[in-house]
């Protein structure tokens, strides 16, 4: 038997399809038949006039980390219910097992049994020692090491870019691809700091608001992004006294403390997100005030959508 029968087999609620959905629903196979038929010929019709739901739907899966050509062989119907069940599969499993999947085959992965992860910090742990393998000596320009022996490194990120790469592996927002904003957010009001272990990748992010139109805050995240106390990080007592000494004699945030180069390398970072914001308003004032279909597309697939929408006949043409 192979590991996807066996697998089957061991999960049989986890391995039920429409078909088999309907017949627990309706029982009797002439109804089963009848419910199937009516959401078959409705699903052709969506699917007929929703040009934009495929494509959405496609984009989804690609931005997760499926292959393109892959997506583009698949029919209507499978795409849908590949998107639809996924819609139940946490977002960070999806990514995680895409870049365990590369990162394992370029033999970066020590622990290669898959079978020996059970939960996504194991898994995001694996990451980030792999990760951390992969760190360019050139990056190391654009953090300030606080901290970096034995196994533990502590950094202050200067850069987004620094920022992601030592956060690889995590669900920080600071780090994230694509809520850029939170990075400059902090790093702009406050001290961000990462301590890391290069042996069991555990990453621990600490945070201190300096600005006086803000809150207080002194906070720890985990690696799944969760606010945690400075007792639960498993930090060792060496590791959490530098973070809490720097917190304490430190004035300056993360931004302040940059040089010419990074502070540069931020702004025209900013300033170009601020202008794509801008032009994402302008699209959805766009869609609104014709009735369109934008959703939440990126900028360079928005632009054309629209463009169709409206030279074909869209809602308010």
């Amino acid at each position: 038997m192979s590991k996807l029968s066996t697998l089957k087999e061991q999960h049989p609620d986890f391995n039920i399809g429409l078909i088999d959905a309907l017949s627990i629903l309706f029982e009797k196979p002439k109804y089963v038949e009848l419910a199937f038929n009516l959401h078959k010929h409705n699903f052709n019709k969506q699917m007929k006039n929703d040009w934009y739901s495929k494509r959405r739907y496609a984009t989804d899966l690609i931005n997760a980390g499926f292959k393109k050509e892959n997506i583009d062989k698949i029919s209507d119907q499978t795409l849908v219910v590949i998107h639809n069940i996924l819609d139940d599969v946490h977002d960070a499993v999806l990514e995680d097992v895409n870049k365990f999947i590369e990162l394992n085959e370029r033999g970066l992965i020590e622990n290669k049994d898959v079978t020996s992860y059970k939960t996504l910090e194991e898994l995001q742990g694996a990451l980030s020692v792999a990760e951390l393998k992969m760190m360019s000596k050139d990056l190391e320009k654009f953090v300030i090491k606080l901290y970096d022996e034995d196994n533990w490194l502590i950094v202050k990120p200067l850069t987004y870019e620094s920022s992601c790469k030592y956060g690889a592996g995590t669900k920080w927002c600071t780090a994230s691809t694509s809520e850029e904003y939170q990075y400059h957010n902090y790093t702009r009001r406050g001290i961000l700091i990462y301590a890391m272990n290069r042996k069991t990748g555990v990453k621990v992010a600490a945070f201190k608001n300096l600005d006086s139109d803000h809150q207080r805050e002194t906070s720890f995240w985990n690696a799944t992004d969760e606010r945690i106390d400075s007792s639960e990080c498993n930090l060792p007592s060496h590791i959490l006294d530098v973070i809490i000494t720097d917190f304490r004699s430190c004035i300056k945030s993360n931004y302040d403390l940059g040089t010419e180069e990074t502070k540069k390398m931020n702004d025209e970072r900013l300033n170009g997100k601020e202008k794509t914001n801008s032009l994402v308003y302008s699209l959805r004032e766009l869609a609104d005030r014709y009735d369109l279909t934008m959703a939440d597309q990126p900028v360079e697939e928005a632009v054309p959508s629209i463009e169709y929408e409206l030279t074909n006949g869209g809602a308010g043409a």
